[in-house]
C-alpha cells in the first residue's frame, strides 16, 4: 500500500468526523523516557528518548500525532499521525476505531505502515481492561512484513490501589504473520503514580520464544528483556 494511500485513509476518516468539531479543545503531552520501549523490546537501541504529542479533539473523535526519538536504524525520529473515534457500547463497556500512519522521516529504507486498530474496554470495579486487535499494512518495504494477514493482538488490565494515585498495569500481545519474520509474544508490566502533576512510571518488557529474526535488511528492535522508567506531564 502507496504512502498516499494511507493518506487518503486519513483524510477521508477525518472528513467524516469533522461534523463534530463546535466543542473541540486540544490535548497532549511530553514524555522523557530510558527508552523507547514497543513490544517488548527497545526502539531506541536502548537510550533515552523524548516522545511527545498533540490531539485535536471533537464530539467523540480526535486527530493529532505522537513522535518519539528511535534508533539508528530509523534515523532517530518516528512520527505517527493518528485519528480515530470511540464510544459507549453498554453501561462500563467502550469502543474505539483508530487509524494509524506511522513514519520513519528521513529514514534510509522505507519502513511506513497504516494500521487499522479495535478496541474494547471495560471498567470492572477494582479493575479495567481492554483488547485490541491491530491490522497493520506495511506500505513501502515488501521484506518487513507486508502480508495477507498480518495482526497484532492485545490484551491488558490496569489495577490500581485504592484511594491512591498507583497502579499496575500489565500488556500481553502477538505479532502474527509477518513475511520473512518469526511471529512473536510479547509482555510488557509497569507500576505507575503521579506527583506534583507528573507521571512517573517504572516498567519492565520482553519477548517470548518467538524473538523475530526478519529475513532482510530490516533489523528488529534491539534487546530481548529492557527495564527502565520515565516522566511525563500531560496538558
Amino acid at each position: 500500500m502507496k504512502q498516499s494511500l494511507g493518506i487518503g485513509i486519513l483524510a477521508a476518516f477525518l472528513s467524516v468526523s469533522l461534523h463534530g468539531a463546535a466543542n473541540a479543545e486540544f490535548s497532549g503531552g511530553l514524555k522523557l523516557a530510558s527508552h523507547y520501549a514497543w513490544q517488548g523490546g527497545s526502539e531506541s537501541n536502548e537510550r533515552p528518548v523524548l516522545q511527545g504529542s498533540m490531539y485535536y479533539n471533537f464530539a467523540n473523535c480526535y486527530v493529532g500525532f505522537w513522535a518519539s526519538g528511535t534508533g539508528d536504524e530509523y534515523k532517530g525520529t518516528e512520527i505517527d499521525y493518528e485519528t480515530g473515534c470511540g464510544g459507549s457500547l453498554m453501561g462500563n463497556v467502550g469502543w474505539n476505531v483508530d487509524f494509524l500512519y506511522l513514519t520513519y522521516p528521513g529514514a534510509t529504507h522505507g519502513n511506513n505502515l497504516v494500521e487499522l486498530r479495535l478496541k474494547l474496554s471495560a471498567d470492572l470495579g477494582m479493575a479495567s481492561a481492554w483488547a485490541r486487535l491491530g491490522l497493520p499494512k506495511w506500505g513501502d518495504n515488501e521484506g518487513a512484513g507486508n502480508t495477507s494477514g498480518h495482526n497484532r493482538p492485545q490484551v491488558g488490565i490496569t489495577v490500581p490501589f485504592g484511594d491512591s494515585p498507583v497502579s499496575v498495569s500489565a500488556t500481553f500481545g502477538q505479532d502474527n504473520k509477518r513475511r520473512g519474520c518469526d511471529d512473536y509474544d510479547w509482555y510488557h508490566f509497569s507500576v505507575d503514580t503521579s506527583f506534583q502533576g507528573f507521571g512517573l512510571s517504572a516498567f519492565y518488557s520482553g519477548r517470548g520464544d518467538r524473538d523475530p529474526k526478519c529475513g532482510d535488511s530490516v533489523t528488529s528492535s534491539p534487546g530481548d528483556e529492557i527495564a527502565g522508567i520515565s516522566i511525563s506531564r500531560g496538558f
